[in-house]
């Protein structure tokens, strides 16, 4: 219009697309030419530049670089928009399967690390310090009672707790009841050593009789920085536990747990194998674990066994690299104990379609005592859609959405 300062229109994606891929006139001499003189003002707006620039840009570099380029702007408008095209997730499983990929594939080439929602994790807020030393003393009391063990029992094991996550303070006080050696193995997280996590010690410390603490302070410093002393405790980072059994000491251990852990293994067979290794004649395993879909379709409305119907090949991308569930059921469990040949009982923690974790964990579930008719139609109404690997499961192990796994090695 007159009297305006004439726009360059945002490129249309067809344009858009031309001006990255065509060749640049310095690697085409038949296509340099002198361009007129422009004599008036164009203003961009922010959007409009970033794309001008990078369009230019693109012309001047290398076709791998582009490549990555590309790559990379694709992942930044997925991630910048987000809010955009959240809702869709909510009506097109596709989506979710999208989104989960994005987001499994980030970690796979090294650009993010650790798991999702670890981040904000790493830095709680100190109200829940009490909360924390309280859940943390409650999963020390579920090992000791799911392995039959009291307080006294503890004097000269030797422990491993997989996944310990952002502190040690279960494998701690198995060292303040007598352990001669604890031990933390976690893939994701390092050893922290910030000031929640020194209050939290503290505090831990504070639950603990006389002698009991005499024990723990010699498995923990505090001063002058916070850290473990190694010959009665260790924190293992980074590595899995087939790489590490020879340093632990194979046939050395009486107990190894872990708490909603294994099923973030994407593969758990070596895991079991590096615990049969590591256990001694009698040792005992000690797994909850979390048979749930940690909310990827359920948190958007779909059916709780909506992630059983995606196919193999997509799910690993989905999951592998970034801690998501593995999908193992209840019957894997099984069959991992008798073909290392342990004896083992199963308690189931959740049901399908009953929201609440079981206020006791149960060897077998009762129909209308334990869940509904509504369970059972659930899964009916989506087994035609289940990949076949679970498609073929009875609906009492589709039903089994959590277990406390114990088993035990043959021998004294």
């Amino acid at each position: 219009m007159e009297g305006q300062t004439a726009r360059t229109p945002f490129p249309a994606p067809r344009a858009l697309a031309g001006a990255l891929c065509r060749p640049s006139a310095r690697s085409r001499p038949e296509l340099r030419r002198e361009r007129p003189a422009v004599s008036q003002t164009v203003h961009l707006s922010p959007q409009q530049g970033i794309v001008y620039y990078v369009a230019n840009f693109t012309n001047r570099v290398s076709q791998p670089l582009k490549k990555t380029l590309l790559t990379a702007l694709c992942l930044a408008a997925v991630l910048f928009s987000y809010p955009a095209w959240k809702p869709l997730a909510k009506r097109y499983s596709w989506f979710v399967i999208a989104t989960n990929i994005g987001a499994d594939s980030v970690r796979r080439i090294g650009w993010i690390s650790g798991q999702i929602g670890q981040a904000a994790a790493l830095h709680p807020p100190e109200s829940g310090l009490e909360q924390d030393v309280a859940r943390t003393r409650g999963i020390y009391q579920t090992y000791l009672s799911f392995a039959g063990w009291k307080d006294t029992d503890i004097a000269g094991k030797r422990v491993l707790e997989l996944g310990p996550g952002y502190h040690m303070g279960v494998p701690l006080l198995f060292a303040a009841h007598g352990a001669s050696f604890v031990a933390g193995l976690d893939k994701f997280v390092p050893f922290q050593t910030g000031s929640y996590f020194r209050e939290f010690y503290s505090r831990l410390r504070d639950t603990l009789r006389d002698g009991e603490k005499a024990d723990f302070d010699g498995a923990i410093q505090s001063r002058p920085q916070l850290a473990l002393r190694p010959s009665r405790a260790q924190h293992i980072y980074g590595k899995e536990l087939p790489d590490v059994v020879n340093d632990l000491g194979p046939g050395t251990f009486d107990l190894i747990g872990s708490n909603a852990v294994i099923e973030e293994m994407y593969d758990p067979e070596p895991i079991f194998q590096a615990q049969d290794r590591l256990l001694r004649p009698g040792g005992l395993m000690v797994h909850k674990i979390d048979l749930r879909d940690y909310g990827m379709f359920t948190k958007y409305g779909f059916p709780a066994l909506e992630f059983l119907t995606v196919p193999e090949w997509a799910y690993r991308h989905m999951a592998e690299a970034s801690g998501q569930p593995n999908r193992r059921r209840v019957n894997y469990y099984r069959d991992v104990a008798r073909h290392l040949g342990y004896d083992y009982t199963i308690y189931v923690t959740h049901i399908l379609g009953v929201e609440k974790e079981l206020v006791s964990p149960k060897e077998s579930i009762d129909r209308n005592l334990d869940y509904s008719d509504f369970s059972l139609q659930t899964i009916r109404e989506i087994r035609p859609r289940l990949v076949p690997q679970f498609r073929e499961l009875s609906d009492a192990d589709l039903l089994v959405q959590g277990i406390f796994f114990v088993a035990r090695k043959p021998g004294p």
